[in-house]
């Protein structure tokens, strides 16, 4: 080992002033882009550090609140009678009756499920061509008596450009059903 610190030595008294300087230039970078490097990892665990304690706070609320959420949701589902709700093929057949009810015909686009825990969520697009303002008003009455298991999530009418008497309707649908029918 002092063989080793004795060979550097005699290297560096060797050096110009001019390599001296070099020298030291090449440590002093390799030293700034090791500590970059570290810096930016040390910010990185920083900021990870510090989302997970934002994260755990937000648990620690829900976990907090679980028995006000429970009882909520123990609310909720007494007001829903789970043979009314309606899966999402029962769904699009439930409402293609209610339509033929009123003597109309629609064009049903497919149900869009997104599924939850307790719950699916069902969208639906229901399309009506040419129908009179009282055959609007009977289907909406039909659709309102079917709440809250059937919503009428947003509702377009437009006047029938060959007969203004008449309207073109597109619904937006929603509707759910309970995963667990005994809840």
């Amino acid at each position: 080992m002092s063989d080793s610190k004795g060979r550097l030595r005699a290297l560096y008294k060797r050096m110009s002033l001019r390599e001296k300087l070099l020298s030291l230039l090449f440590v002093l970078v390799i030293l700034l882009l090791w500590s970059n490097n570290w810096l930016g990892r040390l910010s990185e665990w920083n900021a990870q550090r510090k989302l997970t304690r934002v994260e755990l706070q937000t648990q620690q609320q829900w976990l907090d609140r679980s028995n006000l959420l429970t009882e909520q949701l123990a609310v909720a589902l007494e007001r829903v009678d789970p043979s009314k709700t309606f899966a999402a093929a029962q769904l699009s057949g439930h409402i293609d009756n209610l339509i033929r009810r009123c003597g109309l015909s629609a064009d049903i686009d497919p149900v869009r499920t997104r599924e939850g825990e307790i719950f699916n969520d069902h969208n639906l697009r229901v399309r009506l061509g040419r129908i009179s303002i009282a055959q609007l008003i009977q289907i909406n009455n039909l659709f309102q008596k079917e709440t809250p298991y059937i919503n009428i999530q947003s509702i377009r009418i437009q006047k029938d450009r060959r007969n203004p008497s008449q309207l073109d309707i597109r619904y937006e649908i929603n509707s759910f059903d309970l995963k667990d029918p005994n809840l």
